[in-house]
């Protein structure tokens, strides 16, 4: 297969409609946004298969056509009788389509035929092909994995991947799609088999092994990137006091001119901006995007009201937010209000609704070159920690539960944590003393902020 040395864009973008201003907004699902190709042959392939006449057609998948060195990115040779732990999603696939041409250029017109184009920027060396994802469906079994190589016997065949076309290629029986021996054993394929499959958007990736290693080799990851030494400030309110010897400035979306975020970044500070990912405020400018099906019950102590997450019409006003960012120059957002599941939202929402919605602003973001952190969410940092970027805190110390947010910490991705109580505002009996000496074990980095967050008043750990 096509060799070409070129890093990919992992996460994956969700398409979303509008739907209808009332209560009946229309759920727009994978069905409706990608084809499904059906009786397609399907073939064995696998990372380290050596070029062989009478078996591949003297096709080496040493390499991968996005990665020179696949095997050992991998880990191993993939042939089921080499032992060894995997360090990529051993549920991978191949299909006829490169993004890029023999020459390593970016084919042209890409926007028109490939549904996720319009998403990327196009300039850029990453291919938006690698690390998709797909379902494939055999009988009653169903399985999903991650697009990792250009084949079987074609790189071209645009009307077949994207389209209705029939597949291009007569060898193998005109075979259009070629998976891992994993793939092969969980679908139960006994040699050249019919399947059916469909692209599909990561949030909506049913559990499975497949999700057990993703493969995040090549990617091509140009956003910031804080780490445990970063230093912040966060004011969503009053005029920004510009003069704090910081990294970073946590400030609000909406009331932050472009301007004012790049006289930040010209001292070289990194900017994140603030919105709400989660409840509905009436005073931001895209308040009459929400429809009265958004909107649910007040959140306590706030003027504000929970949002359904599980309802797509809200994705795509989160899309529109995330551009605006992205417009502005923002560096990275800090979604607030993602663990509405925890709540009384007056929605029937489940941890698993949250996590889908938590990944698909992760995905958003990294996608349009922007840093992202988590708010709150203690109970499903583990699941979430490898999508973003930091992490932040209102009040662990206070409810003492800080060690959740560990994990972040570990793989040196900083956490931005906040009190307010009035003993570490006071130091009564030195409890600011005693808070600020355990976030330097854990290396958090701890501001003791008004509720506000109008920097009436500051106090760091630093």
């Amino acid at each position: 297969m096509f060799i070409q040395n070129i890093f990919l864009f992992l996460f994956t973008f969700f398409l979303i409609s509008c739907g209808s201003q009332e209560e009946n907004e229309e759920t727009l699902s994978a069905s409706n946004i990608y084809k499904v190709h059906d009786d397609i042959t399907t073939t064995l392939f696998w990372v380290g298969e050596e070029a062989n006449s009478s078996t591949n057609a003297n096709i080496s998948n040493i390499s991968s056509a996005w990665d020179e060195n696949w095997t050992d990115s991998y880990g191993g040779v993939d042939d089921g009788i080499n032992s060894f732990t995997p360090k990529e999603n051993p549920f991978y696939f191949a299909l006829p389509f490169n993004d890029f041409d023999v020459n390593g250029n970016r084919k042209k017109d890409l926007q028109t035929y490939i549904p996720w184009a319009k998403y990327y920027d196009l300039n850029s060396s990453a291919s938006i092909c690698k690390n998709r994802w797909i379902k494939i469906t055999k009988g009653s079994k169903v399985a999903y994995a991650q697009w990792e190589d250009v084949g079987p016997f074609g790189e071209d065949d645009a009307e077949y991947v994207f389209g209705s076309s029939q597949v291009r290629s007569s060898i193998n029986e005109s075979a259009g799609l070629d998976v891992s021996p994993a793939l092969n054993a969980y679908l139960s394929l006994d040699g050249m088999e019919k399947t059916s499959w469909q692209f599909i958007d990561f949030v909506d990736v049913e559990n499975g092994p497949w999700l057990n290693t993703i493969t995040t080799s090549n990617i091509d990851t140009d956003w910031y990137k804080p780490d445990t030494s970063t230093t912040w400030q966060w004011q969503l309110s009053g005029t920004i006091n510009t003069h704090y010897n910081v990294d970073v400035y946590d400030i609000d979306l909406f009331d932050t001119s472009k301007e004012q975020i790049q006289s930040l970044q010209s001292e070289g500070k990194k900017v994140i901006c603030y919105f709400s990912a989660g409840s509905y405020e009436n005073w931001r400018d895209d308040a009459d995007s929400f429809t009265a099906s958004l909107k649910g019950k007040q959140m306590d102590g706030w003027d504000e009201l929970w949002l359904d997450i599980s309802n797509n019409s809200l994705k795509s006003i989160m899309i529109s937010r995330l551009d605006l960012a992205k417009e502005k120059g923002c560096d990275g957002v800090e979604p607030d209000n993602v663990d509405g599941y925890t709540n009384e939202t007056g929605f029937n929402l489940s941890a698993e609704d949250q996590l889908d919605y938590n990944k698909f602003l992760a995905d958003e973001a990294h996608k349009r070159g922007l840093s992202i952190g988590l708010k709150n969410d203690l109970n499903q940092i583990h699941e979430l920690v490898q999508y973003f970027d930091f992490a932040v805190n209102e009040q662990c110390q206070e409810y003492e539960e800080c060690d959740l947010l560990l994990p972040f910490i570990e793989v040196n991705k900083p956490l931005f944590h906040v009190e307010y109580n009035q003993k570490y505002i006071d130091n009564t009996n030195g409890a600011r003393d005693t808070l600020c000496q355990e976030s330097k074990k854990n290396k958090f980095e701890t501001l003791i902020l008004p509720l506000d967050l109008d920097d009436s008043f500051r106090y760091s750990c630093e």
